[in-house]
Formats: structure tokens, sequence, C-alpha cells
């Protein structure tokens, strides 16, 4: 019988021999994070310098934090060893902050080797894999950011030999107008970056519970919430920024006007610089109001971290300690109130956590004080920071003089403040409260909304809306870019462009107007159904006394709405708008003739022309009254008035007169001037001599 040989080919040899030394030199030879306590190569959970990274795969990459993941749970033993080697290469190579992406990336990788191969082998991923990947992370937001930290493990496994496929030729498939200029940057569409900015609702809703806190008191959640929010309002930041805020944070001066103005400072990670962010005057007052109430409720915190950076070994006599010596044996009641626990179970959850049973018995404040100890060091892994040093040269604020410095469940809902244990401020506490997140498993389905406990409709509202709000209204108001990339502590001004959304259009008529290429125009108000009925179809729309016949063709009226001198007029019998009208004209025009003659018989002969042009006037509205008071004539009958002005035959011979530059002049006034002998010689000129 045969024997059979499994042949590998040389170059596949050398991949995994290559995978291997990548592995035996992150391992045994990088020392990075060995100094951060709990680090530990075959652990599935790792501490780093700026957080802590879980080796889980793609179905479980969700799972909560304090869940400890089983072998279900975590990447494949094939792969998970590439990936710690690559993450720690990553780091020593070139320090960032991207982890969340890269364990992303990791895992969509691992995920499309197993579903093919079973035991994923990193050594034969192909284009293929890198496209398969794309489409597990596609439905995240970020996918276009994961996508890159996918080309950076490709040209890693490049670097090193570990692939022998032509998966080095992949690129990514997302660039041009499929990229995140074109989709979600700075070249996205206006509905894209308008959905960017917060919910007006929303922002009413925090306002109100806002303004609240003047005339009554306000839970330490809601403080938090909405003051924050009010910060966020007051200039454009990260609200992982407000980690950095000391309790001096709010700054004033004196402008060159003499007006007092005001200013957040504070040292900004992302830059690596000190910002000074001006505040506008509109907000100047809230942003004073929502530090002054942070700074109350986070002071009994800062006065226990105080406390522990002592290193003490007495326990912290709170307000509702037990007033017994440090050596005395407590009863239940006193452990449960000197840990500031309400409730007996979570008391012995606590106990039974540290001690191993519930037992609550043979306590002393010295021996709980050690279990607190304990606690505290978990907890807070960087005290008396709130998060690592990054930078030894510019460290974050201690908690004692940070603004927001909190206790344990201090921005709880039923669960109180803990007197003795401090909690570091992290973005989830104020984000979680403002996601409507809705939880199906629970009865309250949404815990953490502030929105619903204040009986809001519930509404998503992300940290970063304010920011964009803001640069929107700054760029608005005349700001330029630079400045408000300034304002914003960015590296450049093309990231700004990705928080503006100006209308083209608006944006054309203002270069328009600067460069003198447009006048203004104010748009004519646009008239009611009403109004339109009384125009009613066609040329034919309603004057005082009747309706108008004049063609639009013909433009506008030049008879200076003279309408009983018009050929165009036409009324109607037992029109009662216009009898009214026509009445109160006659009775207007009688007593300003009467009072002209009465001048005439004084001597004063200027007003013999007008008395002249008036009695016709007069005679005409007595005829059209009479008319109209005639019970022998029948209602609705049609009314024409035979005019000595023109018709549209007459306005259309005036324009070919103007155009060939004849003038044709008004037979009333050449009598007028003339006398009626120049009208009788101009009538026998055309009219036709005898035979």
């Amino acid at each position: 019988m045969a024997t059979i040989i499994n042949f590998t080919p040389k170059k596949e040899l050398s991949a995994q021999q290559n995978l291997c030394d990548l592995i035996i030199l992150a391992k045994e030879h990088l020392v990075l994070w060995t100094d951060i306590e709990g680090f530990s190569w075959e652990s599935s959970s790792w501490p780093t310098s700026h957080c802590r990274v879980r080796f889980t795969n793609h179905e479980n990459r969700s799972l909560h934090p304090a869940v400890v993941p089983d072998k279900r749970q975590l990447m494949h033993p094939a792969f998970i060893d590439f990936a710690k080697a690559y993450l720690r290469y990553r780091h020593s190579v070139t320090p960032h902050k991207n982890s969340g992406r890269e364990m992303t990336a990791l895992r969509a990788l691992e995920f499309v080797l197993r579903e093919e191969m079973g035991t994923p082998d990193i050594t034969k991923v192909d284009q293929r894999h890198f496209d398969r990947a794309i489409i597990v992370v596609k439905s995240q937001k970020s996918h276009q950011f994961v996508i890159g930290e996918m080309l950076k493990i490709l040209a890693t496994l490049a670097d090193f030999f570990i692939i022998t496929s032509n998966a080095s030729y992949w690129k990514n498939p997302f660039t041009g107008i499929k990229g995140y200029e074109f989709t979600n940057g700075g070249k996205a569409s206006a509905e894209v970056k308008a959905g960017k900015v917060p919910d007006q609702d929303a922002l009413l809703a925090i306002a109100e519970v806002f303004g609240r806190g003047h005339t009554e008191r306000l839970d330490d959640v809601d403080i938090m919430v909405t003051s924050l929010t009010a910060i966020l309002l007051s200039a454009p930041m990260r609200v992982t920024e407000t980690i950095r805020f000391r309790l001096d944070c709010l700054g004033s001066d004196t402008d060159k006007d003499g007006k007092r103005q005001y200013f957040l400072k504070y040292w900004v990670p992302k830059t690596r610089e000190f910002a000074r962010k001006p505040i506008p005057g509109v907000m100047a007052e809230t942003a004073i109001e929502a530090i002054r109430r942070l700074t109350a409720i986070t002071e009994d915190g800062r006065h226990l971290a105080r406390y522990m950076e002592t290193n003490p070994a007495k326990f912290y006599r709170h307000t509702n300690c037990p007033n017994v010596p440090d050596d005395q044996e407590l009863t239940r009641d006193q452990v449960a109130q000197a840990l500031g626990f309400a409730h007996r179970k979570s008391v012995e959850d606590f106990i039974k956590k540290h001690t191993g049973n519930r037992k609550l018995t043979d306590f002393t404040l010295n021996s709980l004080w050690q279990i607190v100890l304990t606690e505290h060091r978990e907890s807070n892994p960087h005290f008396p920071y709130q998060e690592s040093l990054s930078s030894s040269t510019n460290p974050p604020p201690k908690m004692s003089q940070s603004l927001l410095c909190a206790r344990r469940f201090q921005f709880g809902v039923r669960v109180n403040a803990s007197p003795v244990l401090l909690a570091p401020f992290n973005r989830d506490y104020y984000a979680k409260r403002l996601d409507a997140t809705v939880k199906r498993d629970r009865i309250n389905e949404r815990p953490l909304c502030f929105f619903t406990r204040h009986g809001f409709k519930s509404t998503k509202f992300k940290s970063h809306g304010p920011r964009h709000l803001l640069n929107r209204l700054a760029r608005r108001s005349g700001v330029s870019v630079d400045e408000i990339t300034a304002w914003s502590n960015r590296s450049s001004s093309r990231q700004t462009m990705t928080y503006l959304n100006d209308d083209p259009a608006e944006l054309a008529a203002k270069a328009a107007t600067m460069m003198g290429m447009t006048s203004e125009q104010k748009p004519k108000a646009p008239i009611t159904d009403e109004e339109a009925e009384m125009y009613g179809q066609g040329p034919f729309h309603r004057s005082r006394y009747g309706l108008c016949r004049r063609s639009w063709r013909a433009g506008p009226c030049n008879k200076f709405a003279d309408c009983l001198n018009c050929s165009e007029l036409l009324m109607c019998k037992g029109d009662k708008v216009a009898a009214t009208i026509i009445s109160m004209d006659r009775s207007n025009l009688v007593k300003t003739f009467n009072v002209a003659q009465e001048a005439i018989d004084r001597g004063e002969r200027a007003a013999s022309r007008w008395t002249m042009n008036a009695a016709p006037q007069i005679e005409l509205l007595n005829q059209l009254l009479a008319i109209h008071n005639d019970p022998t004539i029948p209602d609705g009958s049609p009314l024409e008035r035979v005019g000595t002005d023109f018709s549209h035959e007459q306005t259309l011979i005036d324009e070919k007169a103007n155009a060939a530059s004849i003038k044709l002049l008004d037979r009333n006034k050449l009598a007028i001037e003339y006398g009626s002998e120049l009208l009788e010689c101009l009538d026998q000129l055309w009219k036709p001599t005898d035979a």
C-alpha cells in the first residue's frame, strides 16, 4: 500500500516561520505595556496605555465589560496570537489610540477566515477575504477607517513575508466618490450634514430641565447632563476634553471696548496644546451657571480624593459614617451605613466580592477600610488621575483638582452615591443617557434615558452635535474658516469643512453681492387665494367700478386707474360695491367743485381750468348713479362707457409710433393749448375731399 506524504511548498513553510518569528518578537522581546498592572500575554484582556482591549470574536464584540469571556467567545486559538502580536508590534512602532478600530478589523478577518476554513490561517488570507471583511464591517458608520486599519494589517503581513498570495495587491474600494470625504466628510451631501446637528426638540428639552434648576432642586445626573450640554454649546469642544477641566477652567478678561469677555481654558490632548476658547456673549451667563452647578455636586468627590491622595490608613469619616472607634465591631446596619449602601443585598454583594461570603458580622472600620482600598485600586487604576499619563510634561489634573470628580453611583437614578469610592469620569456617563437606547429585555426599556425620565420624547442626542452647530452658526455670522478652525482646535482647515454646511446658492449670492455683480431685490409677497379669486382667469380683473378688460399683453395701465374715462371698463347694473364707490366719489368731487367755484367768484381765476374738467366728471357720475338706481334696467345688465382714451389698438399704434421715432400728440391737449380751430384744420387734412 502506497504511503501518502503531505507536501507543503517551501514558500508556505517560510510564511508560517515568519508568522512564528513575529509572534516571538512581540511576545518575548517587546516590552510595551509590561509595566501596567494586570498585563499578561496569555490573558484574554489587555490593559493598554489608553484603553482595555479584549480579544473576543466578531460575534461577541459587544460582550458586557463585566463578563469574563469563555473560549467560545474568544478569537480562535490559531488566530489570537497573531492578533496580539500585531497589536503589540504596531503600538511599539507607532503609539496611537486606534485600538478599537484595529480590533474591529482583526475580528472581521478572523471571522471570514474561520467561516471559510474552520481554522483561520492568516498566511492564507486572500483578496476575497478582505472583500468579505468589508461586507462584515460595512454596517458600521466608521467602516472607512476600519478598512484603513485593514490596509495597515495587510502592509505588516507583506513586510514580514507572512502572506504568499496576491492579497498584497488588494486596494481600498472606498475611494473617490465612495470615500469618506464624499459620503460623510467635507464634500458630503447637504442631507448628510444636516443630520449631524443636534435635534432642536432635544435641545429645548435639555434647556427646559436646565431652567428648572433655578427654582427647584435637580438630581446630580440631571445637573451633569444639562450643565455639560450648556458647556458644549458655549465653545466647540469634544466631550472627552471636559475631563481636563480644572476648577478654574472659566476665565475672563476685558476687551478693547472695556467689556467683560469669558473663555474656557484647558489642555486639549488631541492637539497637545492649551486652549483658550472664547464664549459667545449670549452663552456667558449660562456657562457660568453650568460650571457653578458642576462644582457644587462634585465637591464631596474632591474632598474624598484629597483624602485618598494622602494614602490614609484610617476609614474616611464621611457625614453618615458611624461615630464609633475604628477598632470597634460594627452591626450589620453600621456596616451598610459606613459603606453607604441603602439596601442590605447591595452590601452583601459588595462584601461577597472581596470575602467570598455574605456575612456582615465581625467587621470594624479598620477591616472595612482595607476592603475599600482594594476596591479603590481596582476601579481607579490611574489614581490620583482619571486617565493614564500619556504625557509626563502635561499630566491631567488630579481628581482633587478636577471639575468632574464623581463618586461611584453618583449619576445613578435608583442608587445612592458612594461616600467612600470614587469613579473616573468618562463620556459614557453623558452619552448613554442621551443615546435613546432601548433594552427590550427589561420592564423599563430606557433605564438611563434623560428624556423619558422628564416626560419628553426619546431622541438620540450626540455629544458632537453641538460642535457641528457652533461651527455652522459661526460660519453664518461671518467668522472665517481659519478662525473656526482655531476656535475648534483642529490641525487643519480642511477638517473644518466637514462641519460646515454652506448652501451653494447662498454662497454664490454673497459672492456676487461682494463683487457688485448683482443688485438687491426684494421678492413680492405671495397673494392669497382670495386675492387670486378676485383677479379671475385670463386678462380680466376687478377694479373699483367693475371689470377691466385691458389685456396683459398691452402692459400696465397708463390711465393711472382713471377707470370711469376708460373704454376698457365693463360695469354691471346692480353692483353694490361700484354704486357705493361712485356715490362717494361724486360726493367728494361736488364738495371740491363748490369750494373751487366759490374761489372763482372771489376772483381767483386759477381754479377755472380744473372746474372745466370736473364739471363733465360730475355729470358722468350723476348719469352712472341714475342708471344704477333705475328700476327699469334689470340687475346684471352690462354697462360700457365710451371713453375718450385709448383702446388695445391705440396702444399697439403708440408702440409702433415710438419704434419709428414718431410722437403722437393728444387732441385734447392740442385743443386746450391752440384752440379748436387747429383741430378743424387737422380734420380737413385727413377727411376725403369732394370730387
